[in-house]
């Protein structure tokens, strides 16, 4: 196996719900125990926690902590930082299990402050891009988005995100990574959900550098890709594509999805692309996506469904991400879905539950 590509085995989704809900109910037990007002502070203190974790992430503590245990001292020459004030930050993370201190006074890593290195598993990118300038001063928004009904990034920056990517290179790069360590994260839940082995031909609509698409080939041996996405987006996919061995079972296309230039084949995944769009591009996209598909092709969306109910969801939180940087782009519900679906000419067959907070979507032709 490709040690770069790890398909481990997944506990089964009714056992991850079944540990969410008990964790559920204790934490409920707990903030009733207190006031109102302290339990509400003791969340807002994220405030200052997620700064700390994206200055951790842009000094790239972790990975020199990799290489050996390290004063503060140490780690303040090399990053070249006052050692009073990092020794500050690195106390705040440590009292929160990110990092720990020894009784020596040299920091190690621990299970969460290794999701700061590069490789499988890490969250840097993500971090680095979501608690940036540019994405913070968005957030920091939101009042105009909830009262305008727009998006806070268009008001900012004067355009919509995509164009912003394409004059800024950096913030471009940081953005595609970020989204490299949302897809490795996915990888594994959406294999362990879902079987490709029936279909001959799969399409990665918006596939990026392919990453996803290795994973599923990776998996499934007789199986033939079709990466498609804008040429720009394509830029690194050969090297991925050659690094997981799938180079000669995948053709990449380059095109728009809101053209009618869609390859046919037998199914088309499309990993955190609806949520992306406003109702009107969901249906362009999706019925280009009809058109080009066989009668008995597959359609599987990748994303998180609302719950109708007061429930805890990750895609409630991401949806604010989504009203203050996406034009109309939002999370939906599953009848919102349905709907998006019917007015695309397709019907939903089938919800595939995942151990992540997302499912997998499956559409046929209506």
């Amino acid at each position: 196996m490709n040690e770069d590509l790890r398909i481990r085995k997944l506990p089964p989704v009714w056992f991850i719900r079944s540990i969410d809900a008990v964790r559920s109910a204790l934490l409920r037990i707990n903030r009733r125990m207190f006031p109102a007002s302290v339990v509400l502070y003791e969340r807002f203190q994220s405030l200052w926690l997620l700064p700390c974790i994206k200055v951790a992430a842009e000094l790239d503590i972790a990975r020199l902590l990799e290489e050996k245990p390290r004063s503060v001292e140490e780690l303040a020459s090399i990053t070249r930082s006052d050692s009073g004030n990092l020794f500050r930050l690195m106390r705040a993370l440590s009292s929160q299990g990110i990092f720990r201190q020894q009784k020596d006074q040299l920091y190690v890593n621990t299970a969460m402050s290794k999701a700061l290195i590069d490789g499988n598993d890490s969250l840097r990118y993500m971090i680095l891009h979501h608690v940036g300038e540019v994405n913070w001063n968005t957030l920091g928004q939101l009042s105009y988005s909830v009262k305008t009904g727009k998006d806070a990034f268009s008001h900012i920056h004067g355009q919509r995100i995509y164009d912003f990517l394409k004059q800024d290179p950096h913030e471009s790069e940081l953005f595609d990574k970020s989204m490299t360590n949302l897809t490795e994260l996915a990888i594994e839940p959406i294999l362990s959900a879902y079987d490709f082995s029936t279909f001959k031909t799969i399409t990665d609509v918006g596939g990026g550098e392919g990453l996803l698409l290795s994973g599923i080939l990776y998996k499934n041996k007789k199986l033939s890709g079709i990466l498609f996405d804008l040429e720009e987006g394509l830029r690194k996919s050969p090297e991925i594509l050659q690094k997981y061995g799938v180079s000669d079972r995948v053709k990449t296309i380059a095109g728009s999805f809101f053209d009618e230039n869609i390859p046919t084949s037998d199914a088309y995944i499309l990993k955190n692309i609806i949520h992306n769009w406003s109702e009107t591009e969901c249906i362009t996209i999706l019925s280009n996506i009809r058109k080009a598909m066989t009668d008995t092709g597959k359609i599987l969306v990748v994303e998180m469904i609302i719950p109708e109910d007061n429930r805890f969801s990750y895609g409630k939180l991401i949806d604010i991400q989504m009203m203050v940087t996406m034009h109309e782009g939002r999370e939906r519900t599953r009848k919102e879905y349905d709907q998006l679906f019917r007015n695309s000419g397709l019907v939903i067959s089938r919800i595939v539950p995942t151990i992540a907070p997302f499912s997998i979507i499956e559409a046929i032709k209506a």
